[in-house]
């Protein structure tokens, strides 16, 4: 039987007393940057030429877990053909979701592309990804000579329900030499193991040639200049750096109206400048017509702007 608590937290970590649907979260917001806990909400906003086309407010602070239920609430999705986030976002499971489900493109680093493109990682000989891999026997040698052959398969299922599916590797008992069997084993005296996702080792693939492609490095670096502007905006212009109001319903419809007054004030700085007219005449342009069909999406709990569950401003 669950209690008043369980039933309050609904599968969360935390909730404030003073606002039962925000969650507690790491803010950085100190003078000395330090990761304070405060309640808050995950904002989740998709833009295109810095334009607002949807956002959402979500319980959970990991973003990787807020991808595919924000962009089933955006019903405009199908206009687009990309989409653009920052590794936050990259897990398997989204990946599955945004190019088998979705058919879209998915412009999304994982958490470790920028560590294995430095020199320090691809010479590191202990990285299973460094260790030569026989297809034909289906083995991998590490550094030392030890191979480790392939044993079963197995799954993997995590707390929020996505299965994976793994290939566990053994080191052989018998080895080449003495040394090679000692180096076989674990300080417990157990034969080392070592274990390979085939899924995601075929998608991080597949993200590595979109980022390392001209049409997806552009498109990823003109995701800074598109989504970050709109939370510049938000702080610097806007003053807003917490919600007027408490619950959930009532933080989703303030920052609605904020968010719409943003690109409605965007809009008319359009129209004033001309740049609508502007944006016809080039609409020509390939690029141009790559990034509008383009959806760009970011919430990196560690750049963007959270948002407090909170009666009033704070400077």
């Amino acid at each position: 039987m669950k209690t008043s608590k369980q039933c309050t937290t609904e599968g969360r970590n935390s909730f404030s007393k003073t606002d039962k649907d925000a969650t507690f979260m790491c803010m950085k917001e100190d003078a000395m940057k330090n990761r304070v806990l405060k309640p808050g909400y995950n904002l989740q906003i998709g833009t295109n030429n810095q334009f607002v086309i949807g956002y959402g407010i979500f319980p959970n602070p990991s973003d990787s877990r807020t991808l595919r239920p924000f962009l089933e609430s955006i019903a405009t999705l199908n206009l687009f053909s990309s989409i653009v986030a920052d590794a936050g976002y990259g897990s398997e499971e989204n990946y599955a979701y945004v190019v088998d489900e979705l058919e879209k493109d998915a412009v999304i680093a994982y958490g470790m592309h920028y560590k294995e493109q430095k020199k320090a990682f691809k010479n590191d000989p202990t990285r299973r990804e460094n260790w030569h891999y026989d297809e034909e026997l289906d083995c991998y040698v590490d550094h030392h000579g030890v191979q480790f052959s392939f044993n079963r398969y197995t799954q993997r299922t995590d707390k929020n329900g996505f299965t994976r599916d793994f290939k566990l590797y053994t080191a052989d008992k018998a080895q080449e030499t003495p040394e090679l069997d000692a180096l076989a084993l674990t300080e417990k005296g157990n034969q080392r193991t070592t274990s390979v996702n085939p899924v995601w080792e075929s998608l991080k693939a597949q993200a590595k040639e979109t980022l390392a492609s001209e049409s997806g490095s552009q498109k990823y670096a003109q995701r800074k200049i598109d989504v970050e502007t709109v939370f510049g905006r938000m702080k610097r212009n806007f003053g807003v750096r917490r919600t007027h109001v408490r619950g959930e319903n009532g933080v989703r419809n303030d920052l609605g109206i904020l968010l719409m007054t943003m690109n409605l004030m965007k809009l008319a700085e359009m129209i004033r400048s001309g740049a609508v007219k502007m944006r016809e005449n080039t609409s020509k342009n390939s690029t141009h017509k790559n990034n509008q069909r383009t959806l760009l999406v970011l919430s990196s709990p560690v750049v963007y702007l959270r948002l407090f569950a909170q009666p009033h401003f704070f400077n």
